[in-house]
């Protein structure tokens, strides 16, 4: 994966693990991408060894090597999803991640199109995606362990 303007992209690594803890404890983080909340580094690193550790899922990191989120791309589905440290929450970080990302889908894993969902009502992610060319599609029910949701998606086709 290549780097954008401020950011780096790159692979997890076990040893990333306690960044992964302390940065997605108690907030979430980890409900949007599908994974378990880690509860401990040791679990942090378990979800890094088999859910984070392949090739389109990238750690992302300011040019100090601080941890700014996290972006996956679903090779089967092209869903494209990301979360971000509240470190990276302002300054066009988001808009910087999902462009970089979706460039890259459509240039090096020659993708026709990405989708991404988000929770109704969520104003800043509809806009976020809308700044960065997706349009709404439809919306989706999905559930968890912990409850059932429903995520409007938004689809951005190749140019």
């Amino acid at each position: 994966m290549r780097m954008s303007k401020r950011l780096n992209f790159r692979m997890w690594r076990e040893s990333d693990a306690g960044l992964l803890y302390s940065q997605d404890r108690g907030r979430g983080y980890a409900v949007y991408l599908n994974w378990k909340e880690p509860s401990s580094p040791d679990h942090a690193r378990e979800i890094i060894r088999q859910r984070l550790q392949h090739s389109l899922c990238w750690m992302i990191t300011f040019r100090d090597g601080s941890l700014a989120g996290c972006l996956e791309i679903g090779l089967q589905d092209h869903e494209i999803g990301f979360w971000i440290c509240d470190s990276a929450k302002e300054g066009g970080y988001a808009q910087e991640i999902l462009k970089t990302g979706a460039a890259h889908a459509f240039e090096n894993l020659d993708l026709k199109e990405l989708w991404s969902g988000f929770d109704p009502g969520d104003k800043r992610s509809e806009k976020l995606l809308a700044d960065c060319g997706f349009i709404q599609d439809h919306w989706v029910i999905r559930e968890n362990e912990k409850r059932e949701f429903r995520k409007t998606v938004m689809v951005c086709r190749k140019r």
